[in-house]
């Protein structure tokens, strides 16, 4: 997320040198000297030899990389302390039964209650059709119930 966040134009990634200001400043400057020490370094490498690979670069300022530790972002960070909230494979698991079966469920009762409704909604027409029969027998009725005058 933070890369995308500084973002060099035209799509490119950003330099190594742009990501480590980036992650270390506060209020818009670096603080600590190790910080604005080693962004100088980064700087005066990318300048010297700009043909540098990141990685390169990278190794040049802060030592050879082991892969289980972030670089330039506070130092030490270990690939674990990153993964602090996560469940293991089981759990996920679990809970992607889980989430399907409730989903199954969710879906069979929104079913059951859409064809009810329809039903009612067929019901409901007939009523009405049945109401509009009878108001138009109504004047008929009333005609042939009427007393018949003798006069």
């Amino acid at each position: 997320m933070f890369v995308f966040n500084v973002k060099g134009g035209g799509g490119n990634p950003p330099d190594v040198g742009t990501i480590f200001y980036e992650s270390q400043k506060k209020n818009n400057k670096l603080v600590k000297p190790e910080a604005i020490q080693k962004h100088d370094q980064i700087e005066e490498i990318l300048n010297a030899e700009p043909f540098l690979s990141s990685i390169e670069i990278v190794e040049k300022c802060f030592r050879p990389q082991n892969h289980s530790h972030v670089v330039a972002f506070g130092g030490g960070v270990k690939e674990k302390d990153l993964q602090s909230g996560t469940f293991s494979k089981a759990k996920l698991l679990s809970m992607l039964r889980s989430t399907r079966e409730e989903n199954k469920y969710l879906n069979e009762e929104n079913k059951s209650l859409h064809d009810r409704l329809s039903t009612l909604k067929d019901e409901i027409k007939e009523i009405r059709k049945m109401k509009e029969f009878f108001a138009a027998q109504q004047p008929r009725v009333r005609a042939a119930t009427l007393p018949v005058s003798t006069e």
